[in-house]
């Protein structure tokens, strides 16, 4: 926990700016705040599931919607994955890409925090059960690719 505490908590949770470096926007939630914007991490809110945890949609008190990526296991290698994870997401920024919203670390839970993309994830596009009703084509992918490794690099 220290490590996810020198990695993510050292830093501002509101807008700044660090000698150039992109402006930070995302925060820290609090376990109660996304319980209540999960309705308790219903089954009901479930977007899908995953090798590391389950993802579910949720609405902030403001309205925003959300998606809560609750992390399955905790360990001590599990928690330095998170921090790194954090930490990456929290520095990129780019039309094809979620934004990090924040985080929760409570306990022996690992919470990461996303804008919600109404409109499902690349994977659900290219081989989930959404694939024929959005067919892409190569031009289309390449432009996602090209677009994906600009907001990375």
């Amino acid at each position: 926990m220290a490590s996810f505490a020198k990695l993510c908590c050292g830093k501002s949770t509101s807008n700044r700016k660090d000698k150039g470096k992109k402006t930070v926007r995302w925060r820290i939630f609090s376990l109660k705040e996304l319980h209540s914007a999960t309705n308790n991490f219903n089954y009901d809110n479930k977007l899908g599931e995953g090798g590391f945890g389950s993802v579910y949609w949720g609405q902030l008190w403001d309205g925003s919607q959300i998606a809560v990526k609750r992390l399955k296991v905790w360990s001590t290698k599990a928690d330095m994955e998170f921090s790194v994870e954090v930490e990456i997401l929290g520095r990129v920024r780019h039309k094809n890409l979620l934004s990090l919203r924040g985080y929760c670390a409570e306990g022996q839970e690992r919470l990461i925090v996303y804008d919600y993309m109404p409109n499902l994830s690349l994977l659900s596009h290219l081989h989930g059960q959404h694939s024929a009703e959005y067919l892409l084509d190569w031009e289309r992918r390449m432009n996602i690719i090209i677009g994906s490794a600009e907001g990375i690099a």
